[in-house]
């Protein structure tokens, strides 16, 4: 009908002209430009191809979209997810979630863990494909409180795990005692996901479990355990190929090689518990909950041998997340012409604020990229991203029910408040500090060289305060009485995708990026 009005040359032009857009619209050299540009403005880019240099056109505009999509999206006040689902996926307190992006948009899986000792898979594009009660995005548009009697969400827990099984569990296993920590890896040209699972109270230190995809029916095989011989208490797991690391509380850490047997132990001078480890190809890095930074250099299978250490926090740690050192493993799109890998990003939540880390060799040591202030608050936990440009706050405002709130992190900007779930809400206080400029590494210290006056300064922390004082904005919808305090946060900073969990067993998953309808 439209062109019925142009003159017979008009309709030729314009025949011609959306022929040659339609042309240059659907060329890789365009789309390729756009991704270079992308890259230079630190924009994370997700992989949705098996082979990371032969990229379709249509894979890479799917990126692209969803790169912008999830940009705007983390500069912009209030901002909420175009898709969320609420489930319950254990019956007590979630200890522990890992994201494992695939290289297809229809490929993603979260494990979670908690202290009823179950581990279980669960199929994300899955799970925000369904079309039940356990889509909540419609009650971001209601004013009012939400009553558990007469909801669509059973109250009892069983239930609720139940019905979330049928829907889109992969695997579960049973291991016998509480999980503390997990720690992933996906082999995509077999599609086999090897899990490492830290228990606090079990005998088995860490049980490390393959779950084979492309077999049915879906089971959790264990390949492997670490049983030292006397009680650690787990408090962190990092897994690299054939290795396994565990931080435990007295402040040991375990080196376990699980096809040959292989195993080392060390022990820090400073005593404490670790509260995060990481496994690198060449060094290993361990935080303990007092702060301090050691660096190890591998060498051999599972040997190593501590090469500097350094202070990245004065007060206790709360919350360590780490980024990724392989893009190919947290799934993101990496340029041909980078060669070097890029640097791990070390995010530390502790009482009184949030610390973004940059590490780069044993040589350099940690840089600090940023700290924040957050003094009216009580900090949750926090979550980086794989590439350490973007990240996840999350903080209780206090109040019975809690009262949680959740900021998005970008580097070099201002926090944002954002609203991934209906349960959350946006505060009255925001802060927007300018960046800190980065400092220059602490020096290594000698080993037990710690100062008196730290030592005081830490243990003169308070790290069970807790305020109820803070009030919620008017403007904020009233909480509903399914509000649930928050305890694990991950995050995907190429998808967009949010995943929170609670003391009561509930997992939150957010799109931001809009890949289901996405092209």
């Amino acid at each position: 009908m439209i062109l019925l009005q142009l003159e017979p040359a008009e309709i030729v032009v314009v025949r011609n002209a959306m022929r040659a857009m339609y042309v240059a619209g659907t060329s890789y050299l365009l789309w390729n430009a756009l991704l270079i540009e992308y890259e230079k403005r630190g924009i994370p880019i997700a992989l949705y191809d098996c082979k990371l240099h032969n990229i379709c056109t249509q894979a890479l505009e799917r990126s692209l979209l969803v790169a912008r999509q999830v940009s705007l999206a983390w500069q912009t006040q209030g901002a909420r997810p175009n898709r969320v689902v609420r489930f319950r996926a254990h019956a007590n307190r979630i200890t522990s979630i890992k994201m494992i992006p695939g290289c297809t948009f229809s490929d993603y899986w979260l494990i979670t863990g908690s202290v009823d000792g179950f581990v279980r898979v669960w199929d994300v594009h899955q799970a925000l494909s369904q079309k039940s009660a356990m889509d909540v995005t419609g009650e971001f548009h209601q004013g009012q409180d939400i009553s558990l009697s007469g909801d669509a969400m059973p109250v009892d827990p069983a239930t609720d795990i139940r019905r979330s099984s049928n829907a889109f569990l992969v695997a579960e296993v049973d291991t016998g005692g509480d999980v503390t920590s997990i720690d992933a890896r996906m082999d995509r040209t077999t599609r086999t996901m090897r899990i490492a699972v830290g228990s606090y109270y079990n005998a088995s230190a860490c049980l490390l479990y393959e779950l084979r995809l492309n077999t049915l029916p879906h089971i959790m095989d264990l390949c492997g355990t670490l049983d030292p011989p006397e009680w650690s208490g787990t408090q962190c797991v990092s897994l690299l190929n054939d290795v396994v690391a565990v931080g435990t509380y007295t402040g040991r850490v375990y080196l376990l090689h699980w096809h040959t047997g292989e195993r080392c132990m060390l022990e820090h001078a400073e005593p404490g518990s670790i509260a995060a480890l990481k496994l690198l190809p060449s060094h290993m890095i361990s935080i303990t909950r007092l702060g301090s930074m050691y660096v190890h250099e591998r060498f051999g299978t599972t040997q190593a041998r501590l090469v500097a250490q350094h202070t990245i926090s004065p007060h206790p740690i709360l919350n360590v997340s780490f980024g990724e050192s392989c893009m190919e493993r947290a799934g993101q799109l990496a340029l041909d012409s980078v060669t070097d890998p890029p640097p791990l990003a070390i995010m530390c939540a502790d009482p009184v604020g949030l610390s973004h880390w940059v590490w780069h060799s044993a040589k350099e040591g940690p840089a600090k990229i940023r700290h924040l202030d957050m003094p009216n608050e009580r900090l949750i936990g926090a979550s980086i991203g794989a590439l350490g440009r973007c990240g996840l706050i999350t903080t209780s405002l206090g109040g019975v029910p809690p009262v949680c709130t959740a900021r998005a992190y970008t580097q070099g900007q201002a926090l944002c408040s954002i609203r991934p779930t209906p349960e959350l809400i946006l505060p009255e206080w925001n802060q927007a500090p300018p960046p800190t400029p980065p400092t220059p590494p602490t020096p290594p210290l000698p080993h037990g060289d710690v100062s008196s006056s730290a030592s005081s300064q830490r243990r003169r922390v308070r790290v069970d305060s807790f305020s109820s004082t803070s009030t919620a904005s008017s403007a904020a919808p009233t909480p509903s009485s399914r509000v649930d305090m928050l305890t694990e946060s991950a995050l995907d900073e190429a998808r967009g995708l949010v995943c929170l969990a609670s003391v009561r067993g509930a997992v939150w998953i957010s799109d931001y990026g809009n890949s289901l309808d996405t092209m």
